[in-house]
């Protein structure tokens, strides 16, 4: 039987994600804090990771720079997103506010736990990836140097000018020309990415996903997502995409 490793330090919350990961077929190995966890990485090798970053102590940092290179697919909690970006964690895995409604936790749990189920040719528990990010979103949207998301990649794959980006980025154009995969794009550009990465593996290709965005959607108000997207609110593209990721309805 697969493991999953949990680092989680309030019991109900704990208890919830436990008992949701083992009716998805997992045994949990369950840790109040990165002080208790670090070190067991590579003894577990779990199939998933899910952790509640609160603090950025030694040893909650240790083990996160552990999991860049051992390609676990990884969801990181944290309620400051400041956080995410000074320690480069969108480079882990996939990163969500929290706290989070339990119905919102379960389906971004089981989106996780199916897009790695329905990974072709890739081994559970050690995945082979060319960079961290490549098993969180697709390849061709990061940078392949730093690691981290590129926002004149996105902008070609959804076939949108580079320029749509600056309102809400809130950089220049020039800017996001000369830095498009600076760290303070990241956190923009991370629900992006994922939006476009569910959609490739829903849909199968570019073209298909072009289509999608720019089609009117009735949970969007009858809008355009990429409209929504480029108003700076992929976010609520994301979710409903991580929603119907994890077989939930729209």
């Amino acid at each position: 039987m697969e493991t999953a490793m949990l680092v989680e330090p309030q019991k109900q919350r704990k208890r919830f994600i436990s008992e949701l990961l083992e009716e998805e077929g997992l045994r949990v190995e369950s840790f109040d804090t990165a002080e208790e966890a670090v070190g067991q990485v590579e003894k577990i090798a779990p199939y998933v990771l899910i952790m509640d970053v609160q603090t950025t102590s030694r040893s909650g940092l240790e083990i996160l720079e552990r999991l860049k290179d051992s390609h676990v697919p990884v969801l990181l909690l944290t309620a400051r997103h400041a956080i995410a970006l000074r320690h480069d964690l969108y480079a882990v895995g996939d990163v969500v506010s929290n706290p989070l409604a339990n119905d919102e936790l379960k389906a971004r749990i089981r989106g996780l736990l199916r897009r790695e189920r329905g990974r072709p040719g890739m081994r559970r528990g050690r995945q082979v990836a060319s960079h961290p990010v490549a098993s969180h979103v697709l390849p061709e949207l990061h940078d392949p140097s730093s690691g981290r998301l590129d926002a004149k990649r996105i902008a070609e794959y959804l076939g949108v000018a580079l320029s749509a980006f600056a309102k809400f980025s809130k950089m220049s154009v020039p800017g996001l020309h000369k830095s498009p995969a600076s760290v303070s794009l990241q956190e923009v550009l991370i629900p992006i990415a994922r939006s476009v990465t569910i959609l490739s593996q829903l849909l199968g290709s570019k073209e298909q996903v072009r289509a999608w965005m720019n089609s009117p959607h009735p949970d969007l108000g009858g809008r355009t997502p990429i409209s929504v997207v480029l108003e700076g609110k992929s976010r609520a593209v994301r979710d409903m995409l991580e929603a119907a990721l994890a077989g939930q309805p729209s």
